[in-house]
């Protein structure tokens, strides 16, 4: 049994403060049928007892959506962390709580845990963060009738059709490898993300920059996770097996490349001189890196903000927004230059 005194109800408050519990409805609900005196009177008993409301009560009784769900696999990585701020931003704007459903694992006890924490609950909608593989697995497993977005577009081939928000990464990979080719490279290598979705789509773009351009490209070494430690094996892998044809490396993410970086220093050779390096998602330390790193850009914040814009309108039955794209930028720093003349084809 618990040590913790009960939850104050509204007849807790009725008693506080001397009115009806119709009367403390009123004054929750905002209605303008309460003398002022009372109402302060009634404010001042909540303030006491502490009592701060119910919101699944609440939104049974007004119909009006006061929280919504994420569904995410992560909290702590950048991308994950700043989506996630993203949608509370807007949702605090809106007076709304969030609640955060973390996913343990793509498999059907996991999947199920995962919807049954989000439909147990008196949510007005969800926002799935659809980027990885156990995401990709619990966006079809929502029940139809809880309004849900997808924060970037479903994947390929899941059969799922729910409105989504679009993050670019496909072009982001064209805009990597069109830097490096543009700068002079030749032989142009991939450390690809761990997601193995079909056609991944940062790699995918890379590839199909180097087709555009004639140039060959070489089966791309795919990361175990999106952690530095990942882009040092890859590296070493590349180096090993490629040897000087390395000129370029194009990797999943800002953590994955400065793991590469580290893998090309500790090889006595140096970047950008011998091989450039490029991430991917801009992640804050990118610009502090040694050399600072080039990277796409992504705006995960913004992100966020059009997710919950856009289950906003789901919910209340209006039009959806037109913008619902986020655009990836290049952003040139010192890890990528020309290639050395002694590398390369």
């Amino acid at each position: 049994m618990s040590n913790f005194p009960q939850r104050p109800t509204l007849a807790d408050v009725a008693e506080a403060a001397g009115v009806s519990t119709v009367t403390v409805s009123r004054v929750v609900e905002g209605s303008a049928k309460v003398a002022e005196k009372t109402r302060q009177r009634v404010h001042e008993a909540m303030d006491r007892i502490g009592y701060f409301g119910n919101a699944a009560a609440s939104q049974l009784v007004s119909g009006r959506a006061t929280s919504i769900g994420i569904v995410t696999s992560n909290t702590a990585d950048y991308g994950y962390a700043s989506t996630i701020h993203g949608i509370e931003r807007g949702a605090r704007e809106k007076d709304m709580a969030v609640l955060i459903a973390v996913i343990e694992g793509s498999d059907a006890a996991s999947v199920r845990k995962a919807v049954g924490t989000v439909a147990s609950h008196a949510l007005g909608g969800v926002v799935v963060m659809d980027f990885d593989q156990s995401a990709h697995a619990v966006l079809p497993s929502l029940p139809a009738y809880i309004p849900t977005v997808s924060a970037t577009s479903p994947s390929e081939g899941s059969g799922v059709d729910r409105p989504f928000v679009s993050m670019d990464e496909y072009d982001g990979g064209l805009l990597a490898a069109r830097h490096l080719i543009e700068l002079g490279h030749r032989s142009i290598f991939v450390i690809a993300p761990a997601d193995t979705r079909p056609a991944e789509r940062r790699s995918l773009g890379v590839h199909d920059a180097l087709n555009e351009a004639r140039l060959p490209h070489y089966p791309a070494v795919r990361a175990s996770d999106w952690r530095p430690s990942s882009g040092y094996a890859g590296a070493q892998r590349l180096l090993d097996d490629y040897g000087d044809r390395v000129t370029a490396i194009s990797c999943a993410n800002d953590e994955v490349a400065l793991g590469a970086v580290r893998a090309v220093l500790d090889r006595g050779l140096h970047v950008p001189e011998d091989v450039s390096v490029i991430g991917f998602d801009d992640h804050p330390l990118a610009a502090y890196a040694s050399p600072p790193l080039t990277t796409i850009h992504q705006d995960f914040e913004t992100l966020g903000q059009l997710s919950f814009s856009l289950l906003h309108a789901l919910i209340d039955g209006r039009p959806l927004p037109d913008e619902r794209h986020v655009a990836p930028q290049l952003v040139v720093r010192s890890s990528t230059a020309p290639p050395h003349p002694s590398r390369g084809l």
